[in-house]
């Protein structure tokens, strides 16, 4: 219902008092008392438990409770019993609503692991294994454990009056356990019988914070890129509430669902309102003996047109896992649920190894974890529960086959990293060595300057040289400009002078350009500071301002300066990167945001989706808080004082 202070229901006053029009209002809250006054009003309460008997009997069209078996009825009872222990749970997060319960009943009876068929007026029996299907289709949502807690209270409530009804179990035929991914996959080819049975949309909640889910979605093949279409609004002020932005999306969205795409919405609640009769499934159908249609409403602008909805268009809903308490449970209770994290992703490529691969990268994780513990993770710059597990991923790839199998580290070099090849392959024929010493120079990327000078007498002699010398002389975190040579190598190496000879680079780097990948997109974080946040493209040399390198000016002249905090909306924004990908001189982008606002910071995401450089182009943002120092007028003592303390580590 709409927000009370803005009066909207005072409108009815007139119709209300003169009892001329019948009038029936379904509210999720109680009415004031000038609207109350004026209609009889009738209290919903939760369902009690005969109820909710009734409610499973009719989504299982068991009429006659009489004709069912023993067996059938104790289950039907338990089923009820489970789920409202569920809902009493304080350890199961409480996303969870009848509508979820229904449609695991209406799976029970109607899906593939059912002995239903769709001319069946009745389900002759409930099995174990159907019942974990439907519980892994309707109540998922939330962590592993957590739905495994869940699984297990609806089996124990079924096994109080029926007690061979147990958990399945894996066989070397099927895997009955199925990974959040499998579920998704599974779920998402229905045909449109069984879709309008029991099937409903997809939401996707996203343990990442960063959208790297939507990314991982795509690199494992459980969307199409040629039959998605990603919509992704932004949260610049002028954005928020821009109706026109909203109806050219919806004009969009319209025409995906006639020609049956599948849709993936993020960031999207300010137009979800406009598709309540699409997420709901609130379907008219017309049809002929030989043609059939279903039309729904979406409302775009002041119009509420109908829709036609092809059979197999399809919508996924994506939000965070921060905003799930925001999320009303009307909106929660008309999709699918599934919770992704990179963690996820990790395991599941993880269990699909050799064992030999597992035993590697099982140890590289333990020693990995013990190292963050001993730095302490308040030490890395934007470390969360994800990062280790980002890294961890990167070290798995799949042939041509789909096999999974450890990455070769000595084909995973970038220009930015290709001086820690020394650090890494010391022993290069120690594989799992390689790996460990690969994902920790990514960590120690992260490292803030201080805090490595104080971290390092910690650790043994020959550790702590390794880790400075690789921090301070195979890493960048003092120079943008020294930051920004290594970033465009291959660009500089390419670029003609004035009588048009190409500049001469040497023989080492020439072949280095061709045995490493290239990076294109790189997040620096730094301090917040008005030094920082007043960068612009006018004031770039400050930022570049060392005119004694040979090649400066060519550093100064290939590099942009886009500040967020001087954007007010996406189509701005987007403007913007376009002339800069038209631009042939431009080769890089630096994009400053302050991520202490909360605004800009939602927006990173937003950015990082929007940036598609070139291959001889690359962007990089500045953010606050992290492991780069720029050249502000205390960097060279800052510089000074940090070089001294290095240079102790290492002759201790």
């Amino acid at each position: 219902m709409s927000d009370e202070k803005e009066m909207v229901l005072k409108v009815l006053h007139q119709y209300l008092d003169e009892c001329k029009v019948a009038f029936v209002a379904i509210a999720n809250k109680v009415f004031d008392p000038a609207n109350a006054n004026r209609m009889i009003c009738v209290y919903r309460s939760l369902p009690s438990k005969k109820d909710q008997e009734i409610l499973a009997y009719g989504c299982l069209v068991l009429v006659n409770e009489n004709k069912n078996s023993d067996d059938l009825k104790n289950i039907i009872f338990c089923l009820c019993l489970g789920y409202r222990r569920v809902l009493d749970c304080d350890a199961i997060p409480k996303i969870f609503h009848d509508r979820d319960f229904i449609y695991m009943l209406r799976e029970l009876r109607f899906g593939p692991r059912s002995t239903a068929t769709y001319s069946d007026a009745t389900v002759d029996e409930i099995t174990p294994e159907s019942s974990l299907c439907a519980l892994q289709d309707n109540f998922n949502g939330i962590k592993y454990d957590e739905f495994k807690q869940l699984t297990e209270i609806f089996f124990k409530a079924i096994q109080e009056k029926c007690p061979i009804f147990e958990l399945p179990t894996n066989n070397s035929e099927r895997n009955v356990y199925r990974d959040v991914t499998t579920i998704l996959r599974e779920s998402m080819p229905l045909t449109s019988i069984h879709r309008r049975l029991y099937g409903r949309y997809k939401l996707i909640i996203d343990e990442s914070e960063d959208e790297s889910v939507v990314r991982l979605l795509f690199q494992t093949k459980i969307l199409d890129p040629n039959r998605t279409t990603i919509f992704r609004l932004s949260d610049f002020p002028d954005d928020v509430d821009n109706e026109l932005r909203n109806v050219e999306i919806l004009s969009t969205i319209k025409l995906c669902i006639e020609i049956g795409k599948t849709i993936l919405m993020v960031n999207t609640g300010c137009i979800h309102g406009s598709l309540y009769d699409v997420f709901n499934q609130n379907f008219s159908i017309m049809a002929t003996s030989d043609t059939r249609k279903i039309f729904s409403k979406v409302a775009i602008g002041p119009k509420t047109p109908d829709v036609v909805v092809h059979e197999d268009f399809q919508c996924i809903v994506h939000i965070n896992r921060s905003e799930i308490n925001e999320v009303t449970a009307p909106f929660l209770s008309r999709f699918q649920k599934y919770s992704f994290s990179i963690q996820d992703f990790y395991r599941i490529q993880f269990r699909q190894l050799s064992m030999d691969d597992q035993t590697c990268l099982k140890n590289v994780e333990e020693k990995l974890k013990s190292f963050i513990e001993h730095f302490s993770s308040k030490n890395f710059c934007g470390l969360n529960n994800n990062t280790l597990y980002s890294c961890l991923l990167s070290m798995i790839e799949n042939d041509e086959n789909g096999h999974c199998g450890v990455a070769n580290v000595h084909h995973q070099y970038t220009q930015l990293t290709i001086k820690t090849k020394s650090f890494i392959e010391e022993n290069p024929i120690n594989i799992q060595k390689c790996l460990l010493r690969s994902v920790l120079a990514k960590l120690m990327q992260l490292v803030s300057p201080g805090s490595i000078i104080f971290k390092l007498p910690t650790f043994e002699d020959k550790i702590a040289r390794l880790l400075c010398n690789n921090y301070f002389r195979q890493q960048e975190h003092f120079s943008l400009e020294n930051f920004i040579r290594q970033l465009v190598t291959k660009s500089l190496s390419e670029t003609q002078n004035d009588d048009g000879e190409t500049m001469n680079r040497t023989t080492d780097e020439s072949s280095r350009a061709k045995n490493v990948l290239i990076t294109t997109k790189v997040m620096i974080y730094t301090r917040t500071s008005s030094y920082v946040m007043s960068l612009n493209k006018l004031s770039k040399f400050r930022l570049l301002g060392n005119n004694n390198n040979a090649d400066y000016e060519i550093i100064s002249g290939m590099t942009n300066i886009l500040s967020l905090t001087v954007s007010e909306n996406a189509a701005e924004l987007e403007q913007k990167l376009h002339a800069y990908e038209q631009d042939r001189d431009k080769h890089v982008l630096i994009i400053v945001i302050n991520a202490r606002l909360t605004q800009q910071r939602r927006n990173i995401p937003f950015d990082n989706n929007k940036n598609s450089p070139s291959p001889n182009q690359g962007t990089f943002q500045i953010a606050t808080q992290c492991s780069c120092i720029p050249q502000t007028p205390l960097y060279q003592v800052f510089h000074q004082r940090i070089k001294l303390l290095a240079d102790e580590v290492k002759q201790d």
